[in-house]
């Protein structure tokens, strides 16, 4: 048969805190804390309205700016007349990541080709600028800063969000990153630090004897030889 031997396995150095992480943290040890936890989601939604506000902004102002330029200089002369209008249209549909610019182009587009080609180029190109620069720049900068990721990370959710899922994955894909980031941030908050158990664990080890061992043993004489 098998025979049971415990063994003590001792600690040789006292692990400080930073050596166990333990999870769950008990439920009753932040009541202050819990009763803010149903608000996580509401913040992160928030900050991703206030990110879309500030990139529409940014993007309608950039739009009218450009636009009263081009009828400053004559390219577009339309453009100095409804330059504010222009702005409004673009801020709004700028709802749209990425598609924004171009949906915003429309409409000085339209009242650019019923007074000149060279009115449609340059009202093009401005567009082009800004789509770029709203790409690379004014999105994760903005939208980064507000939802508290890395730029890099707005750039390859929303890349990712528009090859899985197209257009409704563009508009998902930054609320559901705030909000990943909240759960992500809250889970991180349950994480505690404590020092291992300076007792003896005890351990149960299962020894099996050697079989050569107790052939080498002489047998047990019966009781009355």
């Amino acid at each position: 048969g098998h025979h049971r031997l415990a063994a003590d396995v001792r600690q040789k150095r006292p692990l400080d805190a930073r050596d166990q992480v333990v999870l769950g943290a008990g439920a009753g040890e932040h009541p202050a804390q819990e009763s803010r936890e149903p608000g996580r989601v509401e913040r992160a939604l928030l900050a991703y309205i206030r990110g879309q506000t500030m990139v529409s902004l940014a993007v309608g102002a950039s739009a009218g700016i450009g636009l009263w330029f081009l009828g400053l200089a004559g390219v577009f002369p339309g453009g100095r007349t409804y330059a504010i209008a222009f702005a409004a249209w673009a801020a709004i549909v700028e709802i749209i990541p990425y598609l924004g610019p171009w949906l915003g182009a429309l409409a000085p587009a339209a009242v650019a080709a019923t007074q000149s080609p060279t009115a449609v180029i340059g009202v093009a190109i401005l567009f082009l600028f800004i789509h770029q620069v709203e790409g690379h720049v004014i999105v994760p900068k903005l939208m980064g800063g507000a939802v508290k990721v890395h730029p890099l990370v707005v750039i390859f959710a929303l890349l990712a969000a528009g090859e899985l899922y197209g257009i409704a994955g563009v508009l998902l894909a930054m609320p559901l990153v705030a909000i990943g980031r909240e759960i992500a941030a809250f889970l991180l908050e349950r994480m505690g630090l404590e020092p291992w158990r300076s007792a003896p664990i005890p351990v149960g080890v299962d020894i099996e004897p050697d079989a050569g061992l107790e052939r080498d043993q002489p047998p047990v004489p019966a009781a009355g030889e």
